[in-house]
């Protein structure tokens, strides 16, 4: 197994970490009993650009390379956008953890789109064929991002619920 197919797999998985947290961010702008209407904008372009990033994850693992590279591209730096401009528009519940969890995995994205872009311009009349993906690439990648997405998805829900005295309500259980 060489480097490259190791590494193969890592855009789409990050595609899809970062689909979800940006989804998560911009579902917690819009349900927000307080949210106004640039919260709401701003979150509804971040579940539209989550659920985007979704499935250009699905097809680029399906199809074995990265597909339609500049709407990718364009895709992650509006996500990254949208992103920043929410983490200003609505600092007190929007979670510094998705933020940068999404933020990260949009700049592989980004950066795996724009290197793609680079290569196949330099190397145009190179023959444009699907590479196999690395299984240990894929399950090692979809561990790193585990890691990472499910603590912001934890962060998130718990910003979106943060009341004004500063506490998160807690759900119990016993009695019943």
């Amino acid at each position: 197994m060489t480097a490259a197919t190791f590494v193969r797999s890592w855009p789409s998985v990050s595609a899809w970490g970062a689909g979800l947290t940006t989804a998560a961010l911009g579902a917690g702008a819009i349900i927000r009993p307080d949210s106004g209407a640039v919260a709401s904008g701003l979150g509804i372009g971040m579940v539209i650009l989550g659920l985007a990033s979704l499935a250009w994850g699905a097809a680029t693992l399906s199809t074995g390379r990265l597909v339609v590279p500049r709407t990718a591209l364009a895709g992650a730096l509006g996500a990254l956008a949208l992103t920043a401009t929410l983490m200003f528009a609505a600092p007190a519940h929007t979670s510094v953890v998705g933020v940068a969890a999404a933020s990260l995995l949009l700049v592989v994205v980004g950066a795996s789109a724009a290197l793609h872009l680079r290569r196949t311009a330099r190397d145009a009349s190179a023959p444009r064929t699907a590479q196999p993906m690395s299984v240990v690439g894929l399950l090692v990648a979809a561990a790193v991002i585990a890691v990472v997405v499910t603590p912001a998805l934890g962060a998130t829900q718990n910003a979106v619920l943060l009341r004004d005295d500063g506490t998160v309500p807690v759900i119990s259980h016993e009695g019943h």
